[in-house]
């Protein structure tokens, strides 16, 4: 497993504190799931500070997206790495192109074991940075380095990010995705719940380990985990969520029937529009940060709720509770 820094200091008032408290100046919080077919790929801009959550299975499809929103030369908060995937991981490869001058103030992943020369070639070239101090490498079982399950990572214009240890028992790597709870300048404005992949097994722990309760799970925005798949989303786990929208992040020739019927019949019978990169493009949202506002949510083309070229029903085995 890779080794935590304790603590995150290059950042100053962007640091990492188990108990931080958001600072009182509120800017608009921006966050854009990019299009970079089968993968997650995620940009949250605030005030000064940006973080990416995954970066989809390809470096070129990455990096042609941090050209497109002017993010060469930029500074990251922070890079977390839902789990060791490739169709999360490999276009963050792009980040560390010395051509992009790209700063990164930390790095979060689980250390799981590398297995293929991609996720090799991506912690090369993290550990290079942090052995010239030049960054800080946080493992997502110990996200503090401090023992902590939770740790709170606060943005330049008052959100904040709840990054909450995976199951260190998990079975597979998707029941080893962090999860992730983005806040609002204003918490009541605007939430999302983030979980990579996590399967039943994951949205189990997340119940037994009390999230739900601490730091609360009840979010205006899910993203949809494992792409829409029906074994990363049950009713009780939209039961502890209740968003009032749902995020999905494929490609229209996936070869796994995403997104599942069932999983479009379980929306539809609670009735929680979805939005999909495949069919809507990159979709952005943003939230004023002020008390009482609200949030926009924008798309590249297409509307909300539409069915997808691979949709297909997945079998009971997939689908089953395990």
């Amino acid at each position: 497993m890779l080794v935590a820094t304790a603590v995150m200091t290059a950042c100053g008032s962007q640091g990492l504190d188990p108990g931080a408290v958001p600072p009182p100046v509120s800017k608009p919080l921006v966050v854009r799931f990019l299009d970079v077919g089968q993968g997650d790929a995620i940009v949250i801009e605030n005030g000064a500070s940006r973080v990416i959550v995954d970066g989809g299975p390809s470096s070129g499809t990455f990096g042609r997206a941090l050209d497109s929103l002017g993010l060469n030369g930029a500074r990251f908060t922070a890079v977390i790495l839902s789990h060791e995937h490739f169709d999360h991981y490999a276009g963050l490869r792009a980040l560390f192109a010395s051509s992009r001058r790209i700063v990164i103030d930390a790095f979060f992943e689980n250390g799981n074991p590398a297995l293929n020369s991609s996720l090799i070639e991506l912690r090369d070239s993290i550990r290079a940075r942090v052995s010239r101090q030049e960054m800080m490498l946080h493992d997502t079982d110990d996200p503090c380095g401090s023992g902590a399950r939770m740790c709170t990572l606060v943005l330049d214009g008052g959100a904040r990010l709840e990054i909450l240890r995976p199951d260190h028992q998990g079975n597979s790597p998707n029941n080893r995705s962090v999860a992730i709870k983005l806040l609002g300048p204003d918490s009541t404005s605007f939430s999302m719940w983030l979980a990579g992949d996590a399967e039943h097994e994951a949205i189990e722990y997340f119940d037994i380990a009390g999230y739900d309760e601490t730091p609360g799970m009840s979010a205006r925005i899910m993203k949809a985990n494992h792409h829409g798949s029906c074994n990363g989303i049950t009713a009780r786990y939209l039961d502890m969520v209740r968003p009032d929208a749902i995020v999905m992040s494929l490609s229209s020739t996936n070869d796994f029937g995403f997104v599942h019927e069932q999983t479009v019949e379980l929306l539809r019978s609670r009735m929680i529009p979805w939005y999909r990169t495949d069919v809507n493009g990159t979709i952005t949202i943003v939230s004023s940060g002020l008390p009482g506002s609200t949030y926009s949510i924008s798309t590249q083309r297409g509307m909300a709720s539409q069915a997808g070229d691979a949709d297909r029903a997945a079998s009971p085995s997939t689908c089953a509770n395990t």
